[in-house]
């Protein structure tokens, strides 16, 4: 990628946004490496980090199999229609994609697990994220194994490297687009589609726990989601006027809305951070506390309910939870308007 976009900096390209190209150490040691560089330029990447690109196994095999925060989600999917799939010549990245999804629209993977560098950006700062693997799920058991090496992926993984190269295709697209883009192609209606998923899963949950209705209700969140989608709406149709008019708006203009969309992200995270694990401060996504690398929706609400279920505590401890998550909720809709409380 450096040696591409070094290329286009000597035809004269100037990207509207500043790109950083990255290489972590101690990864599997609790990714050390990323963890500190973010805790180090925490005040800069809070106030100035648009996205965060992540990679961390490019190929293991054929299929796409992209995560992210959801307001990037058509942003990729409008990318990868652009790709060749490498397994499919003539069709598109998406196509298969899609293909692999029943025909239905292909499915994204969300960023709560602790195993990867993207954990820091995402959970840490609140900094809207992807990373992209080709490969199937579950892992192959070659991984981290002794025949996890050049060798095999020569001969098995990936042949002729053409996976590696679409990755990078729809790596530096992707990074092209978010550099370059007037109007950030933020989504945040995607966003509060999936957290109601996340809001009916919690009735689930809390219906499973026989959890007392007189001491948790789940209305607050149904009511910040309804304020987070309406709010949604209105920045699209800014954004959708804007993208119409881009010549014609000011770079002031641009920018605020801009900034409006990063920092929106940014709002879902919460000093206190997530029961018993404060440094991990987004209370949308994270890893839940039985575990670490997978993904889990409001944790501080899921880890409560069995919690409390379990030890006879007080279902006010859960209230609290939902009542947190619901405030965030709220804070993103407001930073999205633009307005205080």
């Amino acid at each position: 990628m450096a040696q591409r976009w070094g290329k286009l900096l000597k035809q004269g390209w100037q990207p509207k946004r500043s790109i950083i190209l990255c290489s972590w150490d101690a990864e599997e040691y609790a990714l050390i490496g990323s963890t500190e560089w973010v805790e180090e330029n925490y005040d800069l990447l809070f106030t100035s980090a648009v996205a965060y690109l992540n990679v961390d196994v490019a190929v293991r095999g054929p299929g796409f199999l992209p995560e992210s925060t959801p307001q990037l989600d058509d942003f990729i999917k409008e990318v990868a229609k652009e790709v060749e799939d490498p397994d499919n010549p003539g069709k598109s990245i998406y196509e298969s994609w899609a293909a692999s999804s029943g025909g239905s629209s292909p499915q994204i993977g969300r960023l709560g697990g602790g195993g990867s560098d993207f954990a820091p950006f995402v959970q840490h700062v609140g900094i809207a994220a992807t990373d992209f693997s080709f490969g199937p799920k579950p892992w192959l058991s070659v991984y981290h194994s002794l025949y996890d090496d050049y060798m095999w992926m020569a001969k098995f993984g990936d042949p002729l490297f053409h996976r590696h190269a679409a990755m990078g295709a729809i790596w530096g697209l992707t990074a092209l687009r978010l550099a370059d883009a007037e109007i950030l192609p933020f989504n945040y209606s995607t966003y509060a589609d999936n957290l109601q998923l996340y809001a009916d899963a919690v009735e689930t949950q809390l219906k499973a726990a026989d959890a007392p209705s007189t001491y948790v209700s789940t209305l607050p969140l149904h009511k910040s989601i309804a304020e987070l989608r309406k709010a949604a709406e209105c920045i699209t149709k800014k954004t959708e006027e804007a993208g119409e008019g881009v010549e014609k708006i000011q770079l002031n203009a641009r920018r605020s809305l801009n900034d409006l969309l990063v920092m929106a992200e940014r709002a879902f995270t919460d000093a206190e951070g997530l029961p018993g694990n404060p440094w991990n401060k987004h209370l949308v996504y994270g890893p839940a506390n039985t575990d670490k690398y997978g993904t889990t929706s409001f944790p501080g609400i899921s880890d409560m309910i069995p919690r409390v279920s379990a030890s006879g505590k007080s279902w006010e401890d859960v209230q609290h939870q939902i009542w947190r998550v619901s405030r965030v909720i709220s804070r993103v809709a407001r930073v999205l308007l633009g307005e205080f409380t």
